[in-house]
C-alpha cells in the first residue's frame, strides 16, 4: 500500500510539473516548431541515442566479464533495452537496474544455486562509474566555458566538488578499513540475512580493485556516454535551427541527468522543466524552442523505450555458471 501511495504521489508530481510547464510556455508554438524539425537530423539523433545505448551496454559487459559473468553482447543489449523500457515507465530509475541484475544472475557450477552478489556489484559499479564520468565531463565543459567566458557559468565549483566527493566515496568503498567498519554495523542486523547479503555484495565490489585497467576503460566509456547523449540533444536543437555551442549541452545535459535521478515517472516533467529553465536562463534559448527540443527528445527516448517493451515480450533469460566468484 505504501508503495502504491508513493507511486501515485510521484505520478501526481509529474502531472503537476507538466501542467506548470504548460502554463508558462506557449505549447501551440512549441508544437509548430516541432513539426518544422529537419527529419534527417532527427533520425541522426536517434542513431546517436542508439550509440549511447551500445556504449553503455559495452561498459556493463566489461564489468560483468571482470567478475566471471559471461554473456553475449547481443543478449546483454536486449536486457539493456528492457531496462531502458522499465526506467522510462516506472516511478524510479532503479527498476531498470534491478532488472539488469535479475537477468544476469549467475549459477554456481556445482550446486546450481543462483548467486546474486556478482551481478549486483557489477550494476552498482556500472552506475557509480557512470556518475563519476558524468561529473568529470561536466567539470571539463564548465571549465572550458569559464576559461573562455562563454555565456553564464556558475556550475564549475559544484561540478568539481561533486566529482571529488564521488572519487573519495569510490576509494572509501574499496578500502578494507571502511569495509570492516560497515561489516561491524551490519553484523548487528539479524533479520532477512541483511548482514550476510551485504558482506557478499561488498566483497564482490572490492574485487574490482584487481581490474584497475578495466575500471579506467569503463571511465573513458562513461565520457563517451556523456558525449553521445549530449550530442542527441544538440542534434535535435540544430534540427529546429537552434545553433548554440555544443559546449552548453556538454555542461547542462549531465546536470539534467543528475536532476532526473529524483524519483519520478521516467524523469518526465522534471527533465522538461529542467531543460527549459537551464537553457532559457543560462543559454538564452526561447522557452518555446527549448520546450520543442525537450519534446522531440522525449519522442526519441520513447521510441527506444517502446523497442525495449517489445523486446521484453520475447526475451528469454539466459544462464551462466562459474565454479568460483573470482575473476
Amino acid at each position: 500500500m505504501k508503495k502504491k501511495i508513493f507511486s501515485i504521489i510521484q505520478i501526481l508530481v509529474t502531472l503537476a510539473l507538466l501542467f506548470y510547464l504548460s502554463r508558462k510556455v506557449n505549447l501551440k508554438e512549441s508544437f509548430v516548431i516541432m513539426k518544422q524539425v529537419n527529419i534527417y537530423l532527427l533520425i541522426l539523433s536517434g542513431i546517436l541515442c542508439f550509440i549511447f545505448l551500445l556504449i553503455s551496454n559495452l561498459r556493463w559487459k566489461i564489468l560483468l566479464d571482470a567478475r566471471g559473468i559471461k554473456f553475449p553482447f547481443g543478449y546483454l543489449l536486449k536486457v539493456y533495452f528492457v531496462s531502458w523500457f522499465f526506467n522510462n515507465i516506472l516511478p524510479t530509475t532503479i527498476g531498470g537496474d534491478v532488472l539488469r541484475v535479475a537477468y544476469t544472475v549467475k549459477k554456481d557450477a556445482v550446486t546450481g544455486r543462483p548467486i546474486t552478489s556478482p551481478a549486483l556489484a557489477a550494476a552498482f559499479v556500472d552506475r557509480f562509474i557512470g556518475f563519476i564520468g558524468l561529473f568529470f565531463f561536466a567539470v571539463l565543459a564548465s571549465g572550458i566555458l569559464f576559461l573562455f567566458k562563454i555565456g553564464r557559468n556558475q556550475y564549475l565549483l559544484i561540478d568539481l566538488l561533486g566529482f571529488i566527493i564521488l572519487v573519495v566515496i569510490l576509494l572509501a568503498v574499496f578500502s578494507d578499513r571502511v569495509h570492516r567498519i560497515f561489516s561491524k554495523i551490519f553484523s548487528r542486523i539479524k533479520f532477512f540475512k541483511l548482514a550476510e547479503r551485504f558482506e557478499r555484495a561488498y566483497v564482490e565490489v572490492k574485487e574490482y580493485r584487481q581490474v584497475k585497467t578495466k575500471l579506467l576503460y569503463c571511465f573513458l566509456l562513461s565520457l563517451l556516454v556523456q558525449v553521445s547523449i549530449a550530442s542527441v540533444w544538440f542534434t535535435i536543437a540544430v534540427g529546429i535551427s537552434v545553433t548554440k555551442s555544443i559546449l552548453y549541452y556538454f555542461l547542462y545535459i549531465p546536470v539534467l541527468g543528475v536532476i532526473t535521478m529524483v524519483p519520478s515517472v521516467g524523469g518526465l516533467g522534471i527533465r522538461e522543466n529542467g531543460f527549459v529553465n537551464m537553457f532559457n536562463t543560462f543559454v538564452g534559448i526561447a522557452k518555446e524552442k527549448a520546450t520543442a527540443i525537450s519534446g522531440l527528445y522525449l519522442i526519441v527516448n520513447f521510441i527506444f523505450a517502446l523497442i525495449g517493451g517489445f523486446v521484453y515480450l520475447f526475451i528469454k533469460r539466459q544462464s551462466t555458471s562459474t565454479k568460483t566468484g573470482g575473476l
